[in-house]
């Protein structure tokens, strides 16, 4: 005799199934955090890196500025350069006491001509053009007398 179960006991199939695909989706979740996990410390250890290489970085130009102001930047200029620059600046300085000189003198002349025309002043092309205008007016008009007195 064999122990045997009885004819009304059944076995629930899909309840097993579902408990094995639910099994199956832990470990694949499972592996999907080991996965992330292992991605997560992968980028914080090249993070930490390059924080340590930025550190380094800054340290780097620190102590190169301090040097650099502790011991100052040294330049040299050629003595004939210098003497050309010292030429240059030289000679701009008189010719600008030249410009100022001849500027003063201009405003000068220019106040004595105002003064002396009483306050009008015309240029030497207007003045030809207004007597030239007057010249017409007088022959045009003693053209005209001419015609009249006939």
């Amino acid at each position: 005799m064999g122990i045997s179960k009885g004819k009304s006991d059944s076995i629930d199939i899909d309840g097993l199934m579902g408990r094995i695909d639910n099994e199956n989706k832990v470990v694949q979740e499972e592996s999907r955090l080991a996965e992330n996990i292992a991605e997560l410390k992968q980028a914080t250890a090249e993070f930490n890196t390059a924080i340590d290489r930025m550190e380094s970085v800054v340290t780097s130009f620190n102590n190169a500025l301090e040097k650099i102001r502790t011991n100052g930047i040294g330049t040299r200029v050629h003595p004939q350069t210098m003497k050309s620059l010292s030429e240059i600046c030289t000679n701009f300085v008189v010719e600008m006491g030249k410009q100022l000189e001849l500027q003063k003198e201009h405003e000068a002349r220019m106040a004595k001509m105002l003064k002396s025309g009483k306050g009008i002043w015309l240029s030497d092309r207007w003045a030809k053009v207004l007597a030239a205008s007057f010249l017409f007016y007088v022959v045009v008009s003693f053209i005209y007398i001419l015609c009249k007195v006939q």
